[in-house]
């Protein structure tokens, strides 16, 4: 079968690979009908992950059911079927405590050996572990195009918004444009804020779909302070949420500095080292910041939420490619084109 692999730094080659067989009793092999390249696929190829070359890469998917371990009971052959990013056994003691986001005997697909050697989604053919446990069957109102995303930055911006405890009526400002920021904003809508301030630094095309997914307000703080902007919006009382999910010292701190007092800050970003904070601002204003792994425990619910119509996240899918033009669509995406955000790639 023909799969993506992260052949050495810095580089993806599309080639010819041996079909994922059974391995354990709980695993399922389905045939991948879509997936996606996501911003950790770039961080691994680029070295800021440190992984051991060599294998296929992808963790979010659609496919159908080809193959079943005989301990799989739930998940019938020919289902349409997603899975989390991180698949885990349900079993163990992070899992039975509610993180399975720990789970000790899980991964991440498409993340190599030091992350579980799992098989990636960019390939035909996709082997997952403890089937009955993380796999849900579609149904059959939903397209690949809908269901994509629950697996990883949808849940994830479900998390974030659920930890940032969004209520009625609140102002909640998001940091990055990308795709976790603007899942972020989809989720928020759920909870009735009455202002989403999206801000991105020089991203407009990225903003302008925020705008049109339910953002009320846009920020590009490569034109104005943000900082200034939020006070304004806010009256002067400062915002009731922030989320940072792009990454940086700078929005970090910013996300800290636009709320008010007894602000919730809420981080679903990865920093590439050590980060400085405000951190006497932080406790004379009785600021509350959550972070952590992002939870994919919710997909049934998100599931369920876009097959009611109350999610759709399609616009943010701006190309359509098959997997023979892989390498070009992980340079495309590589590159961060601001009119590139998800690319769907279809086998």
């Amino acid at each position: 079968m023909k799969a993506l692999i992260y052949n050495k730094l810095n580089e993806v080659k599309l080639q010819e690979v041996e079909k994922p067989k059974l391995i354990n009793p709980s695993d399922v092999i389905i045939r991948v009908t879509m997936t996606t390249i996501c911003g950790s696929d770039v961080h691994l190829v680029q070295g800021h992950i440190p992984t051991t070359p060599g294998y296929v890469l992808g963790h979010e998917y659609v496919g159908v059911v080809e193959e079943i371990g005989s301990q799989v009971k739930n998940i019938k052959i020919g289902q349409r079927v997603i899975g989390p990013a991180a698949p885990y056994c349900g079993q163990c003691f992070n899992c039975k405590a509610g993180h399975i986001e720990h789970c000790i005997n899980g991964g991440i697909h498409g993340s190599g050996a030091e992350f579980g050697n799992l098989p990636g989604s960019h390939s035909e053919y996709m082997r997952i572990p403890f089937g009955d446990t993380v796999l849900l069957p579609v149904p059959n109102n939903i397209k690949d195009e809908q269901a994509l995303f629950v697996g990883d930055i949808l849940s994830t911006g479900f998390f974030a918004v659920e930890k940032g405890d969004v209520k009625v009526g609140d102002t909640v400002v998001i940091f990055g444009g990308g795709p976790v920021g603007l899942a972020a904003v989809e989720c928020a809508k759920l909870f009735s804020p009455e202002k989403i301030i999206l801000v991105g630094r020089k991203d407009k095309f990225r903003l302008e779909v925020g705008k049109n997914l339910g953002a009320t307000h846009i920020i590009l703080s490569s034109e104005e302070d943000p900082l200034k902007k939020i006070q304004e919006l806010t009256g002067g009382k400062g915002a009731d949420v922030a989320i940072d999910a792009a990454g940086s010292e700078i929005t970090l701190q910013q996300a800290v500095r636009c709320v008010g007092v007894g602000g919730r800050v809420s981080l679903v970003a990865l920093y590439g080292g050590n980060i400085s904070l405000p951190m006497n601002e932080i406790c004379i204003k009785n600021i509350r910041i959550e972070m952590g792994l992002g939870y994919l425990g919710h997909m049934e619910r998100l599931l369920r939420m876009i097959e009611i119509g109350k999610i759709d996240l399609t616009s943010i899918i701006t190309h359509h490619m098959k997997l023979s033009e892989a390498e070009k669509a992980f340079e495309l995406f590589q590159s961060k084109n601001e009119d590139v955000i998800k690319i769907a790639i279809t086998p």
